[in-house]
């Protein structure tokens, strides 16, 4: 009586068990063939077709378009549905993994889907021994990874694209960061030509300097309060000017235009600065400054300017801003009388028989055109550049240009003031 009673307890509970286990398989399978993930089994036999014969593969095969059976009765081996111009890549890949008895690794490789269309796929293969260590057979999961790769591709492609104008960047004195929106704000991205700071690139995305440290002392909270009043004001972009001290100890200025980014709710993330050198301008501007105030201790202001000026090989020029300063010629509002030394009279000029634009090369003119409206239009105060002008005998000349950016209360530009000297001999010289 107990052993009956035993036997069919014994027989119950291996019954439960199997159906435990086919439970288990069942819902395993379930899950896998509800996912992205495909499962492979295919031997490894010498002879190259055969090494590819599936012997397992999940039903969600047929999210490539193919059916188990297809496999699993030889129809198809693994390699059939490979793009062809990536199988052999593929096979060394295995040879070389096998050769090396990894028992893990990962690839990525293009498929064919029955509907004739090109899939990337990421591989996860498992290698599977038997007790001699032989590898019998490769176990993988494929999974479909085309949007990613698609992605990839066209970040690199766009990559290639901004290549060019990352090295006209570089090349230029105009460096670009990328900070993020936290104290002292350390670089998700610096141009290569922050060199000119004595520092790479490396030492601002890896931390090892923030720009903060870079600031002059006496700026750096006026920097820093300007920024903090625009990010609270919604604004988008700035512009200002401050001191940074290089590695070298180096004293620089630079004109900092600031972009604001943004979350969708509005939350600041990141400040994308476009950081001109503007030294030479700089000093220039406050050489001339001095030299006005040391002037007004004289005379008055426009006296003592004419004076100068007009018995001096440099011209001064006053002109008015019109509002298509991209194709702007420059009525002229002041010019001073040793205009004579090109051979042209004031009254030339302040009739407006002649624009300042009409005696400027017009190889030249567009240029000049372009660089003094891209100054004005991002909050620059001097401008500077050399041409050539010519006379009013048809003799061409190199001069160059330095010309102080007016405003109104508003920011509006309204007037450019320039000095014109002749350095023909110097670019003939060089």
């Amino acid at each position: 009586m107990e052993s009956k009673i035993s036997n069919e307890n014994g027989t119950k509970d291996t019954g439960n068990k199997l159906n435990e286990v086919t439970d288990r398989k069942q819902l395993l399978e379930k899950i896998i063939d509800n996912s992205p993930v495909i499962i492979f089994l295919w031997k490894t036999e010498n002879r190259s077709r055969e090494k590819w014969h599936v012997e397992y593969v999940s039903s969600n095969v047929g999210l490539f378009g193919y059916t188990m059976e297809d496999f699993i009765s030889g129809r198809l081996v693994y390699t059939d549905i490979v793009l062809p111009a990536d199988l052999r890549m593929l096979e060394n890949v295995l040879t070389q993994r096998c050769m090396e008895g990894v028992d893990f690794f990962n690839q990525q490789y293009r498929i064919i889907l029955k509907s004739g269309d090109v899939r990337w796929v990421d591989e996860r293969t498992c290698m599977q021994r038997d007790d001699a260590g032989n590898i019998t057979h490769c176990q993988a999961t494929i999974i479909d990874i085309t949007e990613q790769k698609n992605r990839e591709i066209a970040l690199e492609k766009t990559l290639m694209e901004l290549k060019p104008l990352e090295d006209v960047v570089n090349n230029s004195s105009t460096m670009v960061f990328l900070w993020r929106a936290e104290l002292f704000w350390p670089a998700d991205y610096a141009s290569k030509n922050v060199s000119r700071l004595g520092y790479s690139a490396e030492d601002f995305m890896l931390g090892r300097i923030v720009y903060s440290d870079l600031i002059h002392p006496d700026d750096y909270e006026m920097v820093k309060n300007t920024l903090e009043e625009e990010c609270k004001n919604d604004s988008n972009n700035y512009n200002q000017e401050y001191r940074v001290i290089t590695k070298d100890g180096n004293l620089l200025w630079v004109s900092e235009n600031t972009f604001i980014l943004r979350d969708m709710y509005g939350n600041v993330t990141h400040f994308q600065g476009i950081v001109r050198d503007i030294t030479k301008q700089k000093e220039s501007e406050i050489a001339l400054k001095i030299a006005l105030e040391k002037q007004d201790e004289l005379l008055k202001r426009k006296q003592a300017l004419e004076t100068v000026v007009n018995h001096s090989p440099m011209i001064t020029f006053l002109w008015k801003a019109g509002s298509d300063d991209e194709k702007e010629l420059w009525p002229v509002e002041f010019v001073s009388d040793n205009i004579s030394n090109l051979g042209y009279s004031v009254d030339d000029f302040l009739s407006g028989n002649i624009l300042y634009g009409d005696i400027i090369d017009p190889d030249d003119l567009p240029y000049v055109q372009m660089e003094l409206s891209d100054v004005a239009r991002e909050g620059g105060k001097v401008f500077v550049k050399e041409y050539r002008i010519k006379t009013k005998s048809k003799e061409q000349r190199w001069v160059e240009e330095q010309t102080f950016i007016q405003r109104n209360n508003d920011g509006v530009v309204t007037n450019y003031q320039g000095i014109i000297q002749d350095i023909t001999e110097r670019r003939e010289k060089n």
